[in-house]
């Protein structure tokens, strides 16, 4: 074997080595660089993602888990989304899942629902797999005490049944369930207070606190269709008028309690006027007997009157005095006897 040969020969083995080198540090990097566990589970689940487009993904710093994921359910469910779509859902802070479980869902029901607008439930921070329940499925919900007056100040009760469903299209722009119950509450308050008499409430309530009532109308602001309404239960709570005669009564208690106190009180500054007028009198009788020894006295200095007229007199006096006490005597033992 010559030189030529041997150099012939050692270029074209340096070459094939080059060439081998260059395939394996190829496919090094080409496994350093590809999630292969991803792109064999997308692969084998007839979801097949470019090794590029992985690449693409983990350098964005996405879930590159949660993506593959999420496109191999939305395939295996035969929905027509793409994988940039499910990319922009992540990277706007949503769940890729819940979308695609509910596109499914929706898809299962027969009911139209777009990946966008999945997309927005879910971003509007709603479940979105609850929402797209709530539009196949009826919901019954209940609203208690509903109270107001009827013409007659007679309370009246209400509790309503109301049959919902979601409306999917009006969602993201519509009022929630909250606000069609209070709509529903003021609609029943308002035909309360309309009623001139509660016993026809009692009788027929559905046709009474219902009447005039437009499911369409009510449900309109709201992201729910109202399906149905009916009065469950209706009762009386407080009665003005009653109420009313009642405190009347107290105001008339106290007015006349109010008014005998006034009189008592008057007939004992009448009283005590009497007592007064009595002690005046008494004064001035005493007044009038002081005077007496004093013109006795003077009469008798002037001889109008003598010594034996005095006694006299205070003999009569005496006398009298006697008879009185004589008479009282008498008179206490008769009734004495009267009462035995």
């Amino acid at each position: 074997m010559n030189l030529s040969t041997l150099l012939a020969f050692g270029t074209t083995e340096i070459v094939l080595v080059s060439v081998f080198g260059a395939i394996f540090l190829g496919i090094v990097l080409y496994y350093c660089f590809v999630p292969m566990k991803n792109l064999f589970t997308a692969l084998f689940s007839g979801a097949y993602i470019p090794s590029f487009k992985l690449i693409s993904i983990k350098n964005r710093g996405l879930d590159i888990k949660n993506v593959v994921s999420s496109y191999v359910m939305a395939k295996k469910s035969g929905l027509k989304i793409k994988l940039n779509q499910i990319e922009s859902l992540i990277l706007s802070g949503g769940d890729a899942k819940a979308v695609v479980g509910a596109l499914n869902l929706a898809k299962s029901a027969g009911k139209e629902l777009s990946f966008e607008l999945a997309s927005a439930i879910e971003l509007a921070k709603h479940n979105v797999m609850e929402v797209v329940a709530d539009s196949i499925n009826t919901r019954v919900e209940t609203i208690d005490n509903i109270s107001a007056f009827t013409q007659d100040k007679m309370e009246v009760i209400a509790c309503v049944n109301i049959s919902v469903k979601l409306n999917l299209e009006k969602v993201t722009t519509k009022l929630g369930l909250d606000e069609l119950k209070s709509t529903i509450t003021a609609f029943i308050i308002e035909n309360i207070s309309k009623s001139h008499n509660h016993a026809d409430i009692l009788k027929e309530p559905n046709k009474s606190l219902l009447s005039g009532c437009d499911l369409k109308v009510l449900a309109s602001r709201s992201i729910y269709s109202l399906m149905d309404i009916s009065v469950c239960r209706v009762s009386t709570g407080r009665n003005i008028n009653a109420e009313l005669e009642l405190h009347s009564a107290e105001k008339e208690k106290i007015y006349a309690g109010i008014e005998a106190e006034r009189m008592k009180h008057a007939e004992e500054i009448r009283e005590l006027k009497m007592r007064t007028r009595t002690e005046e009198k008494k004064s001035e009788v005493l007044e009038a007997e002081k005077e007496i020894p004093l013109a006795i006295s003077e009469a008798i200095k002037e001889g109008r009157f003598s010594v034996m007229d005095y006694y006299k007199l205070m003999n009569l006096q005496a006398d009298t005095a006697l008879r009185r006490a004589f008479v009282n005597d008498n008179k206490n033992d008769n009734d004495d006897d009267e009462e035995f």
